[in-house]
């Protein structure tokens, strides 16, 4: 549901949404509430945290509530924050009017003149994440649902606002197009499915709504942490109207300016014939004068076996050889030289590499020749693929995105280079 809502003078208005789980026709039955991040409370080895302030810590949840609501039934939507329509689309109802005047009133789909369409109220973001998402992604969308234990790669944890596998800059917030792709399409090679014959088109526009709230909220509530923990506990100036008003406007301003940032490439995709495949090649292995190092990481087959990443039997003894609870031991278990490799490749919320098998063809952010494009020109944020763009320009790029898309159907690209020396640390076995 939708108010009108004065909730922090230095913000201005808030839209007021009510979901009607709990109610007699609601999608799951119950209340939920969000989940702190575990740096509000815990202290965090190298991270910043709210550890022993509870004062500070009772003025973020509040900040929070204020700002985004206090719980996924009741939404607020904060002006100047981007949402298409205002946000509508992020619940099923809206609050109309404030105190005792104050009425609740559906959300309907629009007909194609721009009315309501009487016969078919929307579902909303909340509750269409909270059929098909919430299991894996959380309440908050931490990666911490209650199936995320059991799956690799594990779900994505929204709230650093950093999503791999966009069409912007490196280090951008993603388009809304790459989040409707994924959504759309899934992730190959992940548990991530694909939703498009779950969803109609609307309904994932509503969904890619639901998980930029929340990661605006996550991103928010890390960034009030971050001010928080070079704040002295007995301030009362700490946390104030201001530094709100400044942090999420930053907050926000990200997500609007990603829209505008796509990377296109200026120029169009150079012929897949044989001379640009073995341009490509030589340029994956490090044969001209930008001398990449593809091979360091993918290896000299392209097989994601590269000397900078432990072996890949390794890899999978640590990740798959028993519970992920006691991970950590099998890591402590590894000679020194491997569990110092091990430690210099986990990705940006801590879980563990592994570069891509190029030869299999399974690309998880798509296998268009766009998609290799963008892989190849900005990297892959919160992992360790770099971008090349301008280091190659983009003939080369796409020299490489054909050598990419060729190999898989002739492995014998590569089978004449020797394979390369792994170091020394490869030999040195998975135990003590």
């Amino acid at each position: 549901m939708i108010t009108r809502s004065r909730f922090i003078v230095a913000l201005g208005l808030a839209i007021l949404l009510v979901t009607s789980a709990g109610c007699t026709d609601s999608l799951n039955a119950g209340p939920l509430s969000y989940v702190d991040n575990d740096a509000l409370t815990h202290e965090l080895k190298g991270k910043a945290n709210l550890a022993g302030k509870p004062a500070l810590q009772a003025k973020v949840r509040a900040a929070l509530a204020r700002i985004f609501g206090e719980s996924p039934q009741r939404i607020r939507v904060p002006e100047n924050s981007g949402f298409p329509s205002g946000g509508l689309s992020l619940a099923n109802f809206r609050q109309v009017g404030e105190g005792e005047s104050a009425r609740i009133e559906p959300i309907y789909h629009q007909l194609p003149d721009g009315r309501p369409d009487p016969n078919h109220r929307q579902t909303g973001g909340y509750g269409l994440y909270r059929r098909n998402c919430l299991h894996c992604h959380g309440v908050s969308g931490a990666g911490d649902g209650p199936t995320a234990a059991f799956l690799f790669p594990p779900p994505r944890d929204f709230r650093k606002g950093i999503y791999k596998f966009t069409s912007t800059p490196s280090g951008a917030r993603p388009h809304r197009d790459d989040l409707t792709r994924t959504i759309r399409d899934g992730l190959s090679g992940t548990s991530m499915p694909a939703f498009d014959a779950l969803m109609t088109p609307s309904e994932i526009q509503q969904a890619v709504d639901y998980v930029i709230f929340l990661s605006m909220r996550g991103e928010t509530e890390l960034a009030l942490i971050e001010e928080g923990s070079i704040s002295d506990e007995n301030d009362t100036e700490a946390l104030g109207e201001e530094i709100l008003k400044e942090l999420t406007a930053g907050v926000f301003d990200r997500w609007k300016s990603a829209q505008t940032q796509v990377m296109n490439p200026t120029i169009p995709r150079t012929k897949s014939d044989h001379e640009s495949v073995i341009r490509g090649r030589d340029l994956f292995l490090g044969r001209t004068k930008e001398k990449l190092e593809c091979a360091g990481c993918h290896g000299a087959l392209a097989k994601g076996d590269g000397p900078s990443f432990v072996p890949v039997d390794v890899f999978n003894m640590v990740v798959f050889g028993g519970d992920p609870s006691t991970r950590p031991e099998r890591v402590d278990a590894l000679d020194e030289t491997l569990k110092t490799l091990w430690n210099q490749k986990p990705d940006d919320w801590g879980n563990p590499l592994r570069p891509a098998n190029l030869v299999k063809g399974v690309f998880k952010g798509g296998r268009r020749p766009i998609d290799i494009f963008w892989r190849i020109a900005k990297g892959i944020n919160g992992a360790q693929m770099p971008a090349h763009y301008p280091t190659l320009n983009e003939a080369q790029i796409w020299d490489l995105v054909n050598f990419v898309l060729a190999l898989p159907y002739d492995p014998d690209l590569l089978a004449s280079p020797p394979p390369m020396p792994r170091p020394k640390l490869a030999e040195a076995g998975a135990s003590r």
